[in-house]
């Protein structure tokens, strides 16, 4: 049975509603919580200098060469690799025969790992939210603002929201869905990986005063939506 083809059964079809009605509760949750609380700005103090003025690892060597430039660097490379992987597979299916048989999953995570960054640079670049070092309590000039709160003056600094950089940690949950129809446990391993990666980029992002924890968690699920949105996609076009 083909990677896609058990997306098309009733058990596949049955986890993808899962799925769905998981990244809706998810959605209400995130949205509910950091709108009903101060969540975001409470744990950005715990990284901001009142008397500074400034969030002091802004500037880390540890946390902005290793844990932000190395690490997306890596995740390019390694995205990169699985690209490589699938053009190979596609035309020496031969000479390649046990990456071929791999091809529709390595088909799969490749487009997720590609349309995973683009669109949440996208969402981020037209936002109109600020990251925790723009916003004026923190020592920027930008209002801070929940979600669907009204722009109530011009916005003049760079988007925010999702967080970007946590994306080279949860566009890696992509290969857990591939793996899901045949091997179960390496994709639930496969998965919390992923997400504690991106979870950990993201937390060292928050350190920095780049993001808000919000900005983060709606980085994974714009990610975990996009997966779900490709797998259905597939699913239709097998059917029709």
């Amino acid at each position: 049975m083909g990677f896609f083809d058990f997306y098309r059964l009733s058990a596949g079809a049955a986890f993808l509603r899962r799925q769905a009605l998981a990244l809706a509760v998810g959605a209400v949750a995130i949205l509910l919580f950091f709108q009903l609380t101060d969540a975001d700005r409470s744990i950005a103090q715990w990284f901001f200098d009142p008397a500074r003025n400034q969030f002091p690892l802004k500037s880390n060597w540890l946390l902005e060469k290793i844990f932000h430039r190395a690490a997306r660097a890596t995740s390019v490379l390694c995205a990169l690799a699985v690209v490589i992987a699938v053009i190979t597979a596609w035309l020496f299916p031969r000479r390649f025969a046990r990456l071929a048989r791999w091809r529709a999953e390595l088909s799969f995570v490749a487009i997720a790992l590609v349309a995973a960054p683009a669109v949440v640079g996208a969402l981020k670049h037209y936002s109109t939210h600020a990251c925790p070092w723009d916003v004026a309590q923190f020592g920027g000039s930008e209002p801070f603002r929940h979600l669907f709160e009204p722009l109530r003056a011009p916005f003049s600094a760079e988007g925010c929201v999702p967080a970007a950089h946590p994306v080279s940690g949860f566009a890696w949950l992509a290969p857990a869905l591939a793996l899901y129809p045949q091997r179960r446990t390496l994709a639930r391993a496969w998965w919390w990986a992923a997400l504690v990666l991106g979870l950990g980029l993201g937390f060292v992002q928050m350190m920095r005063g780049a993001h808000f924890l919000s900005h983060v968690l709606w980085s994974a699920w714009v990610v975990w939506a996009l997966d779900i949105a490709l797998l259905y996609i597939a699913r239709i076009r097998r059917d029709a």
